[in-house]
């Protein structure tokens, strides 16, 4: 199925001479395809013909005949390719004899994950995540202030020190549940999949060296892939995450250009399948990826591309593509409406996008979707089979459930965990023959304490309604949870405050103190709160020591002195990282999961751009 093939690939498509090593004998395999399926890899670490692998798994799921051959199976009985050159052979499909619609059904894809392998190899190219990061908030305020002097969407300082307070977050977290994931309990891999998307994203969007070879890659492969199967009628291209943006800028370059023999396979694609695609933040934030791509003139099609978009809420990387469909209306791709007046190059109205929550964990979410039978299987079924009124695929409600419960289960177990430290090493000090009602009063305090972070954090996470006002009921509720479990030990709290209630207003002052520097000085973070909160331990440290219900004095003290400052240290420690987590979930819930106010942002940064290149919609 494949030969050797020259790796030379930095030339452009248009003037990119036939390679002198590829052979353009089909094999008896390739004969018999007729129609082929290309996938397109997302970000991170990939094996050749993994994806293969996966789409085939998937066709044949649908076909009840399971795929069971190992990965080395999919590898060509030909030479592999050198590395650097386009794929040039699939693998033919034998589907049950329940499904002959699928006999002539082949398998290939577009791997381009070496490119970026290459640029990380150096160790010298690609930048730091939180550095880049940071120049992408830049990118925002840049293209915000283009337009003139309108007010800011966000507030980029607030949005650049959260930015690089939620990266570390993301690193702690996954660590914090490496055991977890060691388990097979379940898998996080959000730290991962930040680090794989920024690393794939500055290659294909900011590297033109290495960018522009992922793109050159993509048509090369398509043009050998139909140039060595002589008897395909149809090409189906499924793309997944950043697979989804060089695919789709592949598609636009061959068709912008007039027809010639390096593009024909272009006019036998039916279907493109996206999921899990960023190409919204991609159209809007580097515009410089898709100048001058229009239609060719005269450029035609016996059948629009068939395009279905499928994302999970709970997915960090991929969302709606509407931002996406008003560039293609705006550049001649798609119709002026869903009516399907004008161009008919792709079928792509709003009610192909579907979005769902199939997939609990954010990290696994982006992945999942080469798991899930139902989702390729609305594909085969709407697409590949051309069947209408297929039912889409549909939220499942237990992940719903683990998707916005569980992760502030975890927050709240973090901080129960230091105060429950704090609070037993104290106890075990000062009252050794008399212990209180411990789980009761750990809970009060905790609750307490869930409230006071609650409103601190508000005003540096959201805007007035719904947040603050989220905040002041959290601290309410905190403020009754206290006085309802801690009743035992409250008293002796309270008199450590010199007044009535003085814990319950120590920190209701706090939590204002530090709600007003997170305004003013967001990179200062949660140091101000956790600052606080250690002069209140202290407090009332000093108050045990003088209090002649404690039985213990400066002597036993002392042998008790490194215990407690390591229970006090625990007590912090998890107190600030169950906060950090609180601020990572919140923000994903409410920026990520319903996507609406990063889409409002997105979809004014575009007409802001467009404004100030005079551009109109």
């Amino acid at each position: 199925m494949i030969t050797s093939t020259d790796p030379q690939e930095r030339n452009s498509p248009k003037e990119m001479p036939d390679e002198p090593g590829i052979s353009v004998v089909p094999t008896a395999d390739d004969l018999n395809i007729t129609n082929l399926v290309v996938a397109v890899h997302g970000i991170g670490k990939q094996f050749r013909y993994s994806t293969i692998q996966s789409v085939a798994s998937r066709f044949a799921s649908y076909c009840k005949s399971p795929i069971t051959q190992p990965l080395g199976a999919f590898h060509p009985d030909k030479l592999v390719p050198e590395p650097g050159s386009p794929e040039l052979g699939a693998y033919l499909f034998h589907p049950s004899k329940d499904f002959k619609e699928f006999q002539g059904f082949g398998f290939a894809e577009s791997f381009w994950a070496d490119i970026p392998e290459m640029a990380a190899a150096t160790q010298n190219t690609t930048e730091e995540t939180k550095a880049w990061a940071q120049t992408v908030v830049e990118r925002v305020r840049a293209l915000d202030k283009s337009a003139g002097n309108l007010p800011d969407l966000i507030d980029y300082t607030k949005a650049s020190a959260v930015v690089a307070e939620m990266i570390e977050a993301i690193k702690v977290l996954d660590n914090l549940l490496f055991i977890a994931n060691k388990a097979g309990f379940f898998e996080f891999n959000l730290g991962q999949l930040l680090t794989d998307f920024v690393g794939c994203v500055q290659i294909v969007a900011d590297f033109k060296d290495y960018g522009g070879n992922v793109f050159d890659r993509f048509r090369a492969t398509m043009r050998n892939l139909q140039q060595r199967m002589p008897n395909l009628k149809g090409i189906y291209i499924i793309a997944h995450s950043e697979g989804t943006v060089v695919s789709f800028r592949g598609l636009l370059s061959a068709m912008s250009t007039i027809e010639g023999p390096d593009d024909e396979w272009i006019d036998l694609v039916k279907g493109y399948m996206t999921i899990g695609s960023p190409l919204n933040k991609h159209i809007v934030m580097w515009p410089r990826l898709w100048e001058g791509l229009q239609p060719a003139p005269g450029r035609k099609r016996s059948h629009p591309i068939r395009w279905r978009n499928y994302y999970d809420f709970g997915d960090p990387v991929g969302f709606d593509l509407e931002i996406t469909r008003n560039w293609m209306r705006e550049n001649g791709w798609l119709p002026e409406n869903d009516t399907g007046r004008g161009s008919q190059i792709f079928e792509f109205a709003k009610k192909y996008d579907y979005g769902f929550t199939r997939y609990p964990f954010p990290g696994e979410a982006h992945n999942d979707y080469w798991k899930d039978d139902r989702v390729f299987g609305h594909f085969i079924d709407n697409v590949v089979r051309g069947e209408s009124n297929v039912k889409e695929p549909t939220t499942i409600a237990w992940t719903v459930l683990i998707s916005w419960i569980l992760p502030y289960v975890i927050c709240l177990a973090l901080l129960t965990a230091g105060v429950y430290i704090l609070y037993n090493t104290l106890v075990s000090v000062f009252f050794p023959k008399n212990h209180p009602h411990i789980l009761m009063d750990v809970a009060g305090i905790t609750a307490l304490l869930v409230g006071s972070t609650v409103l601190s954090r508000m005003p540096r996470l959201d805007k007035i309604i719904p947040g603050y006002l989220f905040g002041v009921a959290a601290f309410i509720g905190g403020a009754l949870g206290y006085w309802f479990f801690a009743s035992s030990i409250r008293p002796l709290l309270d008199s450590a405050f010199w007044f009535p209630n003085g814990l319950l207003c120590y920190f209701l002052a706090a939590s204002i103190v530090s709600a007003l520097l997170s305004k003013l000085k967001p990179s200062w973070g949660m140091k101000p709160l956790i600052a606080l909160g250690g002069v209140a331990a202290l407090i009332f440290l000093l108050h045990l020591l003088s209090n002649p219900v404690s039985s213990t004095g400066p002597a036993q003290l002392g042998q008790s002195l490194w215990t407690l400052l390591l229970a006090n240290g625990a007590f912090l420690y998890l107190w600030w990282l169950g906060a950090v987590i609180f601020d990572l979930v919140y923000i994903w819930h409410r920026y990520i999961y319903y996507y609406g106010t990063t889409k409002k942002v997105l979809g004014e940064l575009h007409k802001r751009h467009k404004a100030a290149v005079g551009v109109t919609a």
